[in-house]
């Protein structure tokens, strides 16, 4: 796994780099066969309709050039990393459910 976190100070802040550590391994760890390379930017926004915002953005690069990106804005940094996460892990897990091939046994079994 490799992972890349840049954006403006927010990505200094220890706190906040461990939570996108943490949210990194847990996603590595989860599709263990697929290796992956991550690109973390985070942010803060000034939005004309919701204010003061952080955006969290992860570009996921695996095998075979599949490749996400997700990605999430809230008020507070923490839960913008963790949604984005969380949307990510159902992002690749739809992906790969819908790629993976039918299983031939299983067809043979529900046709007896």
């Amino acid at each position: 796994m490799r992972i890349q976190i840049s954006g403006d100070t927010l990505a200094l802040d220890r706190a906040i780099k461990r939570q996108i550590e943490s949210e990194a391994q847990a996603l590595t760890a989860r599709f263990s066969r697929n290796p992956l390379e991550l690109r973390v930017q985070i942010g803060e926004e000034l939005d004309q309709i919701h204010g003061h915002r952080v955006r969290c953005e992860v570009r996921i690069q695996a095998d075979r050039g599949r490749q996400w990106v997700v990605r999430e804005a809230r008020k507070d940094a923490i839960a913008a990393i963790k949604e984005t996460f969380k949307n990510a892990r159902k992002t690749i897990r739809r992906t790969l459910h819908r790629a993976a091939p039918a299983d031939p046994t299983v067809a043979v079994a529900a046709a007896s």
